[in-house]
């Protein structure tokens, strides 16, 4: 019987950016108050099954909830993965999307990653902490960009946006499967969409 490794796919919490709509790609920008409130819920959600370890993107929104949600389940941070991190958009960062949209109509922002690169890379990134932890069990806190794209890729389906503090899972068994996609705590419940 071969090995299933389980990677719970975990989208930081909100920034202050986030709340303001802003484009964040590859700048730093760390979790605010709610970002550390959804993380706590993100963890409760996640204590109902055991978990080994959490790996997470290099940048802090990512790391703050990786340290979080670790701290909560009393397991380990093993380290970070650049391949985690968001999707760099280039002269577009600061801005919101409609604001982007409005200085380069045809979406072609300056320095923008394409979403194939940052599939591939996501997708490497994560076959790489699943050959590292052969039938374990993963939290991997990275980006709505990054997750989207690989899901969409892994599934061939069209994936809805992301969350902050979403919990995706994906299994490898010879092979990816998309297991769940958006579980979040909303007033304390679980919304399994």
């Amino acid at each position: 019987m071969s090995e299933t490794t389980r990677l719970a796919l975990v989208r930081h919490g909100r920034t202050d950016w986030n709340r303001r709509g802003l484009l964040q790609g590859h700048t730093d920008v760390p979790l605010d108050d709610v970002g550390r409130g959804q993380a706590r819920d993100t963890a409760r959600i996640l204590e109902a099954e055991a978990w080994d370890t959490v790996v997470t993107s290099p940048l802090s929104r990512a790391v703050g909830t990786g340290r979080i949600i670790a701290e909560y389940l009393g397991i380990g941070v093993t380290g970070t993965h650049s391949g985690l991190a968001e999707r760099s958009y280039g002269a577009a960062e600061g801005l919101t999307r409609e604001d982007a949209e409005r200085r380069w109509p045809d979406g072609a922002f300056p320095d923008l990653e394409s979403l194939q690169s940052v599939s591939a890379r996501g997708c490497r990134a994560l076959g790489a902490i699943a050959g590292t932890y052969p039938d374990g069990r993963v939290l991997v806190i990275t980006h709505g960009a990054l997750i989207r794209a690989v899901l969409g890729d892994l599934s061939d389906t069209v994936v809805p946006r992301i969350v902050n503090g979403a919990v995706c899972e994906i299994e490898w068994a010879g092979g990816w499967r998309v297991v769940s996609v958006n579980r979040t705590v909303f007033h304390g419940v679980a919304d399994p969409a």
